[in-house]
């Protein structure tokens, strides 16, 4: 029997990067929303300036971007996993005895750091390894934890507030991370098929001439157009997704909905990415990243019209059920796209600078957003202009990919 047909190793490595997106990702990120309210009005600050906390968490995940490729090479995932699941519990914690909103963005800097040392990147990465055959799917599975996480998050992180405080609900949840994510790191994460006497799944990867992986060098990429094309692709998406998770429940409210419809709809939301993450994944599979990818957007866009002109209940369903497809773009067609464009032979280091990028816009994206709110007294503006910009990424997708086809046509005809 093949190795294929057996269960694989591989198999493991997506369900520690589904628990890392799970409990992690999920809690860190995408549930923030439900703590917007509370804690702007318990610390008396308004939304722009709690929303800030996320501008420190995406300033740390670009640091740590720019040079997690470095570390991974230098100490390997495995080591820098466990360190940042040791720390992050820790400093997640913290929230609940910060008294002040400076030491709040003092820990979303420290959460920025270590959460980015090993969920999107190190998940990737380790995807890279691991499957040479399934590998959008492989790493749908493992972006499915977010999704799947928010279903029962929200609810409970919505619970956990009005039952016992949000500084116990910061407490509670720092310890349920810790539990799911140590074990994880420190002894399933295997970095590579060797290590184990294993090939990847679907068998051996492509190598150079030279004996080495295929792709580009980051040095080589610094200089590709297709690079420096797909950057705003990332910046763009990076603010769209922490504008949906950050102020969806707030923009429900804000309409005329109570909070228990919000949370609702934020749950809706995380389903949704749960299930586009999956179909999204196979799709690129199936039919090929860029149009893969482009599905993806469109459902962005669709979402993001129905939220800016309509606000009755129906068209709100639709968009909050379609949504999730859009955002599964950052967790699966990223790294997917990353790998395809520049394959992988210097992938840490080339799809960390696209994670700068796409920080970038996480760090912008919700403050800007925020402010918008807090000037217009609406967030319609907002979700208006991100469609806009979501058109110019379906553009550009399409283009460093045709970019990309055209150089390959020029090295075999060269």
């Amino acid at each position: 029997m093949s190795e294929k047909k057996k269960f694989h190793y591989g198999w493991v490595i997506c369900f520690v990067g589904f628990i890392n997106m799970c409990f992690v990702v999920c809690i860190v990120q995408n549930c923030v929303g439900m703590f917007v309210k509370p804690v702007s009005e318990s610390l008396g600050v308004s939304r722009s300036v709690f929303s800030l906390t996320t501008t420190f968490f995406s300033v740390a995940a670009m640091c740590m971007s720019a040079m997690v490729g470095r570390l991974y090479n230098r100490f390997g995932i495995k080591r820098v996993m466990m360190v940042a699941s040791a720390l992050l519990p820790v400093f997640y914690g913290l929230y609940s005895v910060a008294p002040t909103i400076p030491l709040f963005y003092v820990i979303a800097f420290l959460c920025g750091l270590t959460a980015t040392s090993m969920t999107t990147i190190a998940t990737s990465t380790l995807m890279s390894n691991w499957f040479s055959e399934k590998r959008g799917f492989a790493m749908a599975i493992a972006a499915t934890g977010s999704g799947i996480g928010g279903i029962f998050m929200n609810p409970f992180i919505g619970w956990l507030i009005t039952s016992f405080g949000w500084k116990a609900a910061y407490l509670i949840l720092a310890v349920i991370m810790a539990a799911a994510i140590i074990p994880c790191s420190f002894f399933l994460v295997k970095e590579r098929p060797a290590d184990v006497g294993l090939e990847p799944y679907g068998g051996p990867f492509k190598v150079a001439s030279s004996g080495v992986a295929e792709g580009m060098t980051m040095e080589e990429a610094r200089h590709s157009a297709v690079l420096w094309l797909f950057l705003p692709v990332a910046l763009v998406i990076g603010a769209s997704c922490t504008c949906i998770m950050q102020h969806s429940v707030s923009y429900f409210t804000d309409i005329g909905y109570d909070y228990t419809f919000a949370s609702g709809m934020a749950s809706v939301i995380t389903a949704s990415l749960a299930i586009g993450k999956m179909i999204i994944g196979s799709l690129m599979d199936r039919i090929g990243g860029c149009k893969g990818a482009t599905v993806s957007l469109l459902c962005f866009l669709v979402a993001f019209l129905l939220y800016g002109f309509v606000e009755n209940r129906i068209a709100l369903y639709i968009a909050t059920g379609i949504v999730g497809f859009g955002l599964s773009f950052s967790a699966v067609a990223m790294p997917v796209l990353s790998q395809d464009l520049f394959g992988r032979r210097d992938y840490a280091n080339i799809y960390g600078i696209v994670m700068v990028s796409s920080s970038l816009g996480g760090a912008l994206g919700s403050p800007i957003i925020a402010a918008v709110y807090d000037m217009l007294g609406s967030y319609k503006l907002a979700w208006n202009v991100l469609a806009g910009l979501t058109v110019l990424c379906i553009v550009l997708v399409n283009t460093v990919f045709r970019l990309k086809a055209r150089r390959e046509e020029q090295s075999v005809t060269a």
